[in-house]
């Protein structure tokens, strides 16, 4: 499913903004812990991921951390997810594990 490397190709990311828009509009919102997610099935066959985290989380650095732990959370459980777009929108929180991100992700899309 995703190359060799185990890398985040840009097939596997929400990037334009109408596929944000749609998401945002039609997507199932659930909350868990501090983060909102909005899911929404697709017909492209696999997950794809975007991320949405507003100035107010915090500092660049750790909204950065927070991005590679929500990604890196989303490509250890690429094979159980089903074929959705899932946007994060975090919210202000002391950081968390991956294992944490990794739960609530795999409790967002159930």
């Amino acid at each position: 499913m995703f190359p060799i490397g185990n890398s985040f190709p840009r097939a596997y990311r929400v990037t334009l903004k109408k596929d944000f828009s749609t998401i945002f509009s039609t997507g199932v919102r659930r909350t868990f812990g501090p983060l909102l997610f909005h899911v929404s099935e697709n017909t492209i066959g696999h997950s794809r991921l975007g991320l949405s985290i507003p100035r107010r989380v915090g500092n660049a650095v750790m909204r950065n951390r927070i991005k590679r732990r929500c990604r890196e959370a989303f490509r250890q459980s690429k094979d159980v997810l089903p074929a959705v777009d899932i946007i994060i929108t975090v919210r202000p929180h002391d950081e968390l594990s991956l294992d944490g991100y990794t739960q609530l992700l795999l409790k967002a899309v159930e």
